[in-house]
């Protein structure tokens, strides 16, 4: 992932929202933005590409790039705004889970935390929250052991971490797949997969309910099984067969 942002003041949200996001409409688009409210009323204003196609840091040229996202709603939002900085760039080059509970023999004394245990795509915004409950689960541990509390803690840590882990791991990582050139491991039911979704994202533009258990889902407010619930699925398979050949947008999760 490549991303350019910046802060602007002045920037115009249509209705007083706070927050907008452009998705690109993936695979065929790679491209997206996002602008979020700043200190001293000014908005960080992201855009967002993949691979080569990286947002530029000059200053005609980012707006140019804003101009063609699949939406007009950021460039309609900075078009008379002002700049305030530098555009700074930053590149991901990938998601990384690093499986150390299942390391035999793990150092003694070393216990890893956060991004060096697993490194999520941040357009996703889970990494900051699973470093917090990694936080909380540490200190949980250490509250709880007696005796030689280096034994056990590193490896109840990470074994516990793991699921911390997991559903934000299919939230963040698995998606990123449906990109051809993404490398990694795709799991034998990864279309099945991508169809439950981007029927669920069609269903929650629909139903309030839905899109608000999605927001809930992917803030990690609540787990990824709620979706295994007989209701939904029954109304996603509804809307998986019902499917036209050009419904193509995905869900959030």
């Amino acid at each position: 992932m490549r991303y350019a942002s910046a802060l602007f003041e002045n920037v115009h949200i249509c209705d007083n929202y706070k927050i907008v996001y452009t998705f690109p409409d993936a695979p065929e688009q790679c491209r997206g933005g996002l602008i979020l409210p700043a200190e001293n009323n000014s908005n960080q204003v992201v855009l967002i590409g993949r691979g080569e196609d990286i947002p530029p840091i000059d200053g005609n040229e980012f707006l140019s790039y804003a101009r063609q996202l699949p939406t007009v709603t950021i460039n309609d939002a900075i078009k008379n705004a002002k700049r305030l900085t530098d555009i700074m760039p930053f590149s991901f080059p990938d998601s990384r889970w690093r499986h150390f509970a299942q390391v035999p023999d793990f150092p003694r004394g070393l216990l890893p935390i956060g991004d060096a245990i697993c490194r999520f795509n941040p357009v996703y915004g889970q990494g900051m929250t699973v470093a917090s409950q990694e936080a909380n689960l540490l200190s949980e541990l250490l509250q709880t052991m007696d005796g030689d509390a280096l034994a056990t803690l590193v490896p109840t840590f990470l074994t516990k971490a793991e699921t911390l882990i997991a559903d934000p791991w299919a939230m963040s990582a698995i998606p990123d797949f449906i990109y051809p050139d993404t490398i990694g491991e795709r799991t034998p039911d990864f279309e099945d997969r991508l169809n439950f979704q981007r029927a669920l994202g069609r269903l929650a533009v629909r139903d309030a309910e839905i899109y608000e258990l999605l927001v809930e889902i992917r803030h990690v407010l609540k787990p990824l099984t709620l979706l295994d619930d007989p209701s939904i699925v029954k109304r996603v398979k509804e809307e998986v067969a019902d499917a036209s050949p050009g419904d193509t947008a995905t869900a959030a999760v």
